[in-house]
């Protein structure tokens, strides 16, 4: 099985020169990111991607994608430098894994919007408590061990020593588990805009760019 790694690289030669073609090549993407691996956080923690949402936009193209925050006259003026592949994002939205293209000048990445979470020294599940505002043990009781609180990660993928050692990394399965992904969806709570860059509040945009695992991950 190729890497993930290798499919983003890959994508760089794919055509992004219309939203059909782009869906295509997310959709082949897509099961890399939610059955070909998980983000191993030190010895403690792997993360299990559940729904991811692509994002793209091209800073010279024809796909505009103004929600993305990475990219030229986004809050801040001048060029901004672009994040080699599969480089950990943090922004106000969640976490994304970028696979940006400076030579094509596009931004890519795809947002984790659901997740599951292994304690590997525990051997179980970690489920979000609402009541104790934390991760806990996923139990029977709860509907699913999946998690859709995206801002969250900050407490698994936050606060780091400096010290030069990689703490997380993104480890490929040897093939991909039998999970199948439903077909493209639109982003959760994105918006259209205009061709002058002006949000359509309430107006969603309808491209099919969210993917999702049709069953979580089970560990016996």
């Amino acid at each position: 099985m190729k890497r993930l790694k290798d499919k983003l690289i890959e994508f760089a030669e794919k055509d992004h020169s219309s939203v059909e073609k782009l869906t295509e090549a997310f959709a082949e993407l897509a099961p890399y990111f939610l059955s070909g691996g998980c983000i191993k956080v030190r010895e403690d923690y792997r993360v299990y991607p559940t729904t991811v949402e692509f994002y793209f936009h091209a800073e010279i193209g024809v796909i505009s994608d103004p929600i993305v925050y990475h990219r030229n006259n986004k809050y801040v003026d001048g060029n901004i430098p672009y994040f080699p592949i599969m480089t950990l994002h943090a922004h106000d939205s969640g976490y994304d894994i970028t696979f940006e293209n400076p030579d094509k000048q596009y931004r890519a990445s795809v947002l984790i919007r659901a997740y599951q979470v292994w304690d590997i020294k525990q051997g179980c599940w970690l489920k979000w408590g609402t009541k104790e505002q934390q991760f806990r043990k996923y139990v029977n009781t709860d509907k699913t061990p999946i998690n859709t609180q995206v801002l969250y990660l900050k407490y698994l993928l936050n606060g780091f020593p400096m010290n030069g050692e990689c703490l997380i990394n993104w480890v490929d399965a040897k093939e991909l588990l039998a999970f199948k992904t439903e077909d493209g969806r639109p982003r959760k709570g994105v918006d259209k805009y205009n061709e002058y860059g002006v949000r359509l509040k309430g107006v969603p945009d309808n491209r099919p760019w969210s993917f999702s695992r049709k069953e979580y991950i089970q560990i016996s």
